[in-house]
């Protein structure tokens, strides 16, 4: 630290020694032998030829009041002025007067020549005109004797001309009637017109020098403020610099008026401000630099006293705060004193403030250097010194001094901030570590949290729940439990993939993916968390949408995490994923109709733990903006808040390139397609042909290379393997070929995920009469519940073994072969209970109507041929038609109406849209017998069947319903129970029918009655 303290003194002393020679060394004016004496110059033996120039000091020939016409006598004695010097005229009243007209007059003898001459004049007080041998040959202003005939001006100029003979007459007539003071302040310099050339380019540089040098200082400072706020020190040492290079291109040699044309009011103004207004600044510097060592009222009082008398400034003409500019100037000074001695004072008693003892030395010297360039400067400014070097160089050194004090306060302070960096990072880093092994060692825990609560909350609403094991209370905080485990578990792969981000280990394995997929799968694992929700999903991706370049899970990820935010913020409304092709890329848009955030929040919200909203009201960590983003950079996308307004909604979208070789990739699989490879009819596979082939397998993928794969695991089984490349290509060959046993289906395909194609199978075949094993490279917990919700009855995690596959192939093959005989077992057993006694019957009354009504006796056999046709059918669906069902039914209630004749009616009421929708075989027919028989038949009377059959969307409802005899509670009770039917002979086919409704629809029969009048029963199930 000395070292660079001492450094700092010697670049002062060294700039100002530096600086003072150069001024000296340019320095061109000579020093007057002889002044003027007596209004007489001789400079008869002066050399001209040079370009050095002569003051014309001295006594000049003085006449008050009156301005002397060239070239004539004057008519009283002259008296004598000093110049340069100010004049004041004694008055009757014996007091001294500085307004006026007067006339200076000097002879200058010459050595007879045909040089150029010239005069420069910096200031003559106020208005000012020159003659020399009678000709005027430059002027400021017009002076007069009258006021009402003056105008002032007083810029400096320059006056050029030639001299017939060896004497050159100087006639100066002045006035002022607005300074205080009056005269010729500075000195008048006399040479050839290339020296006086020379001598205003020398002093128009060194001015330049002096304000450029401060006014790029004080910039300097001030765009450190800007990135600094908190340091008010560089904004007041700024403005400073600034204010103080307006005074020296306002004061002095006042460049500023003369090169630029302003208004005379103006520029006395701008002169006096600047001059008076640095104080402010300064002072304001000096108490942010020496905080302790100033007391606050001197500064505030220094502050109101100069703001107040600027006041003054602007708001009166020049003539009446002129008078006063000397008194404030010398009051600025003594103000700078006291703050010297009580910063020296301090050093003293060794309060240093902020500085170190050695530091705040050398700002008492750097001070105390500027208050000796001030009174230098005041001294020439009252004409008693012929110029301001010394000011010119202590200022501008001050400045450069405090300007290196404050880089080194701020190196020091950087040098503490560093170290404290480094620590700061040495822990940040043990954190990331600790965070890194924490997340890791909270997965395993974690996973076990989720799944015993899951398999608590799954038998909890079982047998557990009967007996009283889990009340209501329990269950909830199950939910709670697995809930919060799943969003610590979610945090915690946010975290680890935040670290993978620091580490730039975060990689992405780039790929054609299909957006609308990709949504589609992510909305099938939210729709859980919706629930209580009024939220609709809606996937308005375009089906033809050319596919992304993008890493597949990455995507998902992004997606899961924008509707996740979505979710989060919106309690009722749509949830809306668009996407279109806009300038090259794909923008996916993802809106919601939720709580939004103000415009301040947009860009806040991609930094991390960042959020719009209050975490203690809505949760979460903001992390998964900052991670989508991050992700998308590394696909070379691009995120944004598209747009966003308080209640109304909020709308992300990205971008993402289109993958133009994917869709290379999808034109050669097209042509694949009609190779001789695959059979251009079903797509299966051309393996070597098996004579007897058990199962009928088919394998979905977008990627023939892993049909080929699949293809090949099972060449040595007894399996016909088929292909389809898509989910719709799988749909429209389930539709068209019916011995297919098994389908394995990829997750992520275009058009259609493999969730929804399995939906759609499950629309049409159970678990049992199609299983379904989804191949996935996903193996999250949500990815398989969604995957079992849609209806897949196994998953197999990319890349599988072998012979995991076939093993796991062969077990559902396995138990679908068991279902199917338990299933055909079920309908042997319903058939086996025609009873004898209602073929006996049949036939009694097809031999009576033989006799009365042989048309309808052989209509009669025909129907009781139908009837025992279709209950005897050895090989039936598992699903028949609604129209052949009913075929059974009228055959048997016709066969029925002959016994009964006008004790039965039974009445239809079916919806023909019904007729051609499939339902378990043998589920109507037992319920209009049980009708029959054990209803209206039971009544002297007869009564009503009427059959009801309607479509509602996607709800097929049926109902039996008779004015039988009815039956009680008790009875209806009794109707579930096996000892019941097996000791009455009745019920088995409602047993056995409940049980097949359960199995297939998840629904039951819904009996209702009421004894001595009516029964229903009814049930219901999807199509």
């Amino acid at each position: 630290m000395r070292k660079m303290l001492m450094g700092l003194i010697l670049v002062g002393f060294g700039c100002f020694a530096l600086l003072f020679g150069l001024v000296k060394a340019s320095d061109h004016k000579a020093q007057n032998r002889t002044p003027a004496q007596h209004g007489v110059l001789d400079l008869s033996a002066w050399d001209f030829q040079g370009e050095q120039v002569v003051s014309l000091d001295g006594q000049w020939e003085f006449y008050w009041d009156q301005l002397l016409r060239p070239g004539g006598a004057p008519s009283v004695s002259p008296g004598y002025m000093q110049v340069p010097g100010f004049w004041k005229h004694a008055n009757e009243d014996g007091g001294l007067n500085s307004q006026g007209a007067v006339t200076y007059r000097l002879k200058v003898k010459l050595e007879p020549s045909a040089t150029m001459y010239g005069l420069r004049i910096s200031n003559i007080r106020m208005a000012s005109e020159i003659y020399v041998n009678g000709n005027r040959v430059a002027g400021s202003g017009k002076p007069a004797e009258s006021e009402s005939l003056y105008r002032y001006e007083n810029k400096p100029y320059n006056a050029f001309f030639t001299v017939q003979g060896d004497t050159a007459e100087i006639i100066i007539h002045a006035a002022n009637y607005e300074n205080s003071q009056g005269g010729i302040p500075y000195s008048i310099y006399f040479g050839s017109a290339g020296g006086i050339h020379k001598l205003n380019t020398h002093t128009t540089i060194l001015n330049l020098i002096m304000i450029v040098s401060l006014l790029m200082l004080g910039c300097y400072q001030l765009s450190v403020f800007i990135i600094r706020r908190e340091e008010r020190g560089l904004l007041y040492f700024g403005l400073s610099c600034i204010i103080i290079a307006w005074s020296f291109a306002s004061n002095g040699d006042r460049i500023l008026v003369e090169y630029v044309d302003l208004p005379h009011e103006i520029y006395y103004k701008i002169q006096a401000v600047s001059l008076y207004l640095s104080l402010i600044t300064m002072v304001m510097f000096i108490k942010n630099m020496c905080t302790t060592m100033i007391p606050e009222w001197l500064i505030k009082s220094v502050v109101r006293v100069t703001a107040l008398y600027i006041s003054f400034v602007l708001l009166t003409p020049f003539q009446w705060y002129s008078r006063f500019n000397a008194v404030f100037s010398y009051l600025q000074l003594v103000i700078y004193v006291i703050i010297l001695g009580l910063m020296l004072h301090s050093y003293l008693k060794g309060r240093y403030g902020d500085f170190s003892k050695r530091t705040l030395l050398l700002f008492i010297l750097a001070l105390g250097g500027y208050v000796v360039g001030l009174f230098d400067y005041g001294l020439y400014l009252s004409s008693m010194t012929p110029n301001y070097t010394l000011g010119y160089c202590s200022i501008l050194i001050f400045c450069f001094l405090a300007s290196f004090l404050l880089s080194y306060r701020y190196s020091e302070a950087y040098k503490t901030i560093e170290g404290m960096a480094i620590k700061l990072q040495q822990a940040d880093k043990q954190k990331d570590e600790f965070l890194l092994h924490t997340s890791h060692e909270f997965q395993t825990p974690l996973h076990g949290i989720i799944n015993l609560s899951q398999s608590m909350l799954e038998t909890g609403a079982g047998a557990e729940a009967e007996a009283g094991e889990l009340s209501a209370s329990h269950i909830q905080n199950l939910f709670l439990i697995r809930d919060t485990s799943r969003r610590l578990s979610g945090l915690v792969h946010d975290i680890l993939d935040l670290e993978k981000i620091k580490r730039n280990e975060l990689n992405v394995h780039l790929s054609a993916v299909d957006v609308r997929v990709s949504v589609s799968l992510v909305f099938d694992l939210f729709q859980v968390l919706i629930t209580g929700k009024k939220i609709r999903f809606v996937n308005a991706v375009p089906e033809h949408l050319p596919l992304v370049y993008a890493d597949e899970d990455r995507l998902r990820q992004i997606l899961q995490n924008l509707v996740g935010n979505a979710v989060k913020f919106t309690h009722e409304g749509m949830i809306t994923i668009k996407a279109q092709v806009e300038e090259g890329q794909i923008k996916v848009r993802v809106e919601d109709t939720g709580v939004g955030m103000n415009l301040s929040d947009w860009d806040a919200v991609f930094q991390p733990f960042e959020q719009a909203h209050s975490p203690e009201e809505y949760g979460g960590t903001g992390l998964g903006l900052f991670i989508s983003r991050k992700l998308l950079h590394l696909m070379n996308g691009t995120i944004k808040v598209e747009w966003s307004e308080p209640e109304q909604g909020t709308c992300m979208a990205f971008t993402l390139p289109i993958a133009e070789e994917a869709r290379n990739s999808l034109t050669l699989m097209e042509a694949s397609k009609e190779s001789p490879s695959i059979n251009e009819e079903w797509g299966m596979a051309e393996l070597p042909s098996r004579s007897k082939s058990k199962f009928t397998l088919l394998a979905v993928d977008d990627e023939p290379s892993n049909l080929q794969v699949l293809s090949r695991v099972f060449a040595n089984e007894p399996y016909e393997v088929l292909w389809a490349t898509n989910g719709l290509e799988a749909l429209e060959m389930l539709q068209k070929r019916s011995d297919i046993d098994l389908v394995l289906l990829d997750v992520m395909m275009p058009k259609l995920s493999g969730f929804e194609v399995c939906r759609e199978i499950r629309k049409q075949f159970s678990l049992f009469e199609l299983p379904v094993v989804l191949l996935t490279a996903r193996n999250g917990n949500s990815d398989i519940a969604t995957g079992f919700k849609a209806g897949a009855n196994d998953f197999i995690i990319k890349p599988f073994d072998a012979a995991e596959v076939r093993a796991r192939t062969e077990t559902l093959l396995k138990l679908k072969k068991s279902v199917e005989d338990a299933l055909k077992a079920e309908v042997d057993f319903l058939q086996s209970q025609i009873k004898p006694h209602f073929l006996f019957n049949s036939l009694n009354s097809i031999i009576a109507l033989c006799r009365t009504d042989g048309a309808r006796a052989e209509k009669l056999i025909m129907h009781l041929s139908n009837y025992l046709r279709r209950s005897f059918d050895p090989k039936p669906d598992s699903f028949v038609w609604i129209e052949d069902e009913l075929q059974l039914v009228d055959a048997y209630v016709q066969i029925e109406e002959a016994r009964f004749e006008e004790r039965l009616t039974v009445v239809y009421d079916v919806d023909p849209q019904v007729l051609k929708k499939k339902i378990l075989p043998l589920t109507i027919q037992p319920l209009v017998e049980n009708a029959i028989r054990h209803g209206v038949t039971k009544k002297m009377e007869g009564g009503t069947v009427r059959i009801s059959i309607s479509l509602d969307k996607d709800t097929v409802y049926v109902e039996v319903w008779d004015n039988g005899g009815g039956i009680s509670e008790t009875g209806i009770q009794a109707l579930w129970t096996s000892e019941r039917a097996s000791s009455e002979r009745r019920g088995v086919g409602l047993v056995n029918i409940q049980r097949r409704l359960k199995h297939f629809y998840g629904e039951a029969l819904q009996v209702s009655s009421e004894e001595g009048e009516w029964t229903s029963v009814r049930f219901q199930f999807k199509i």
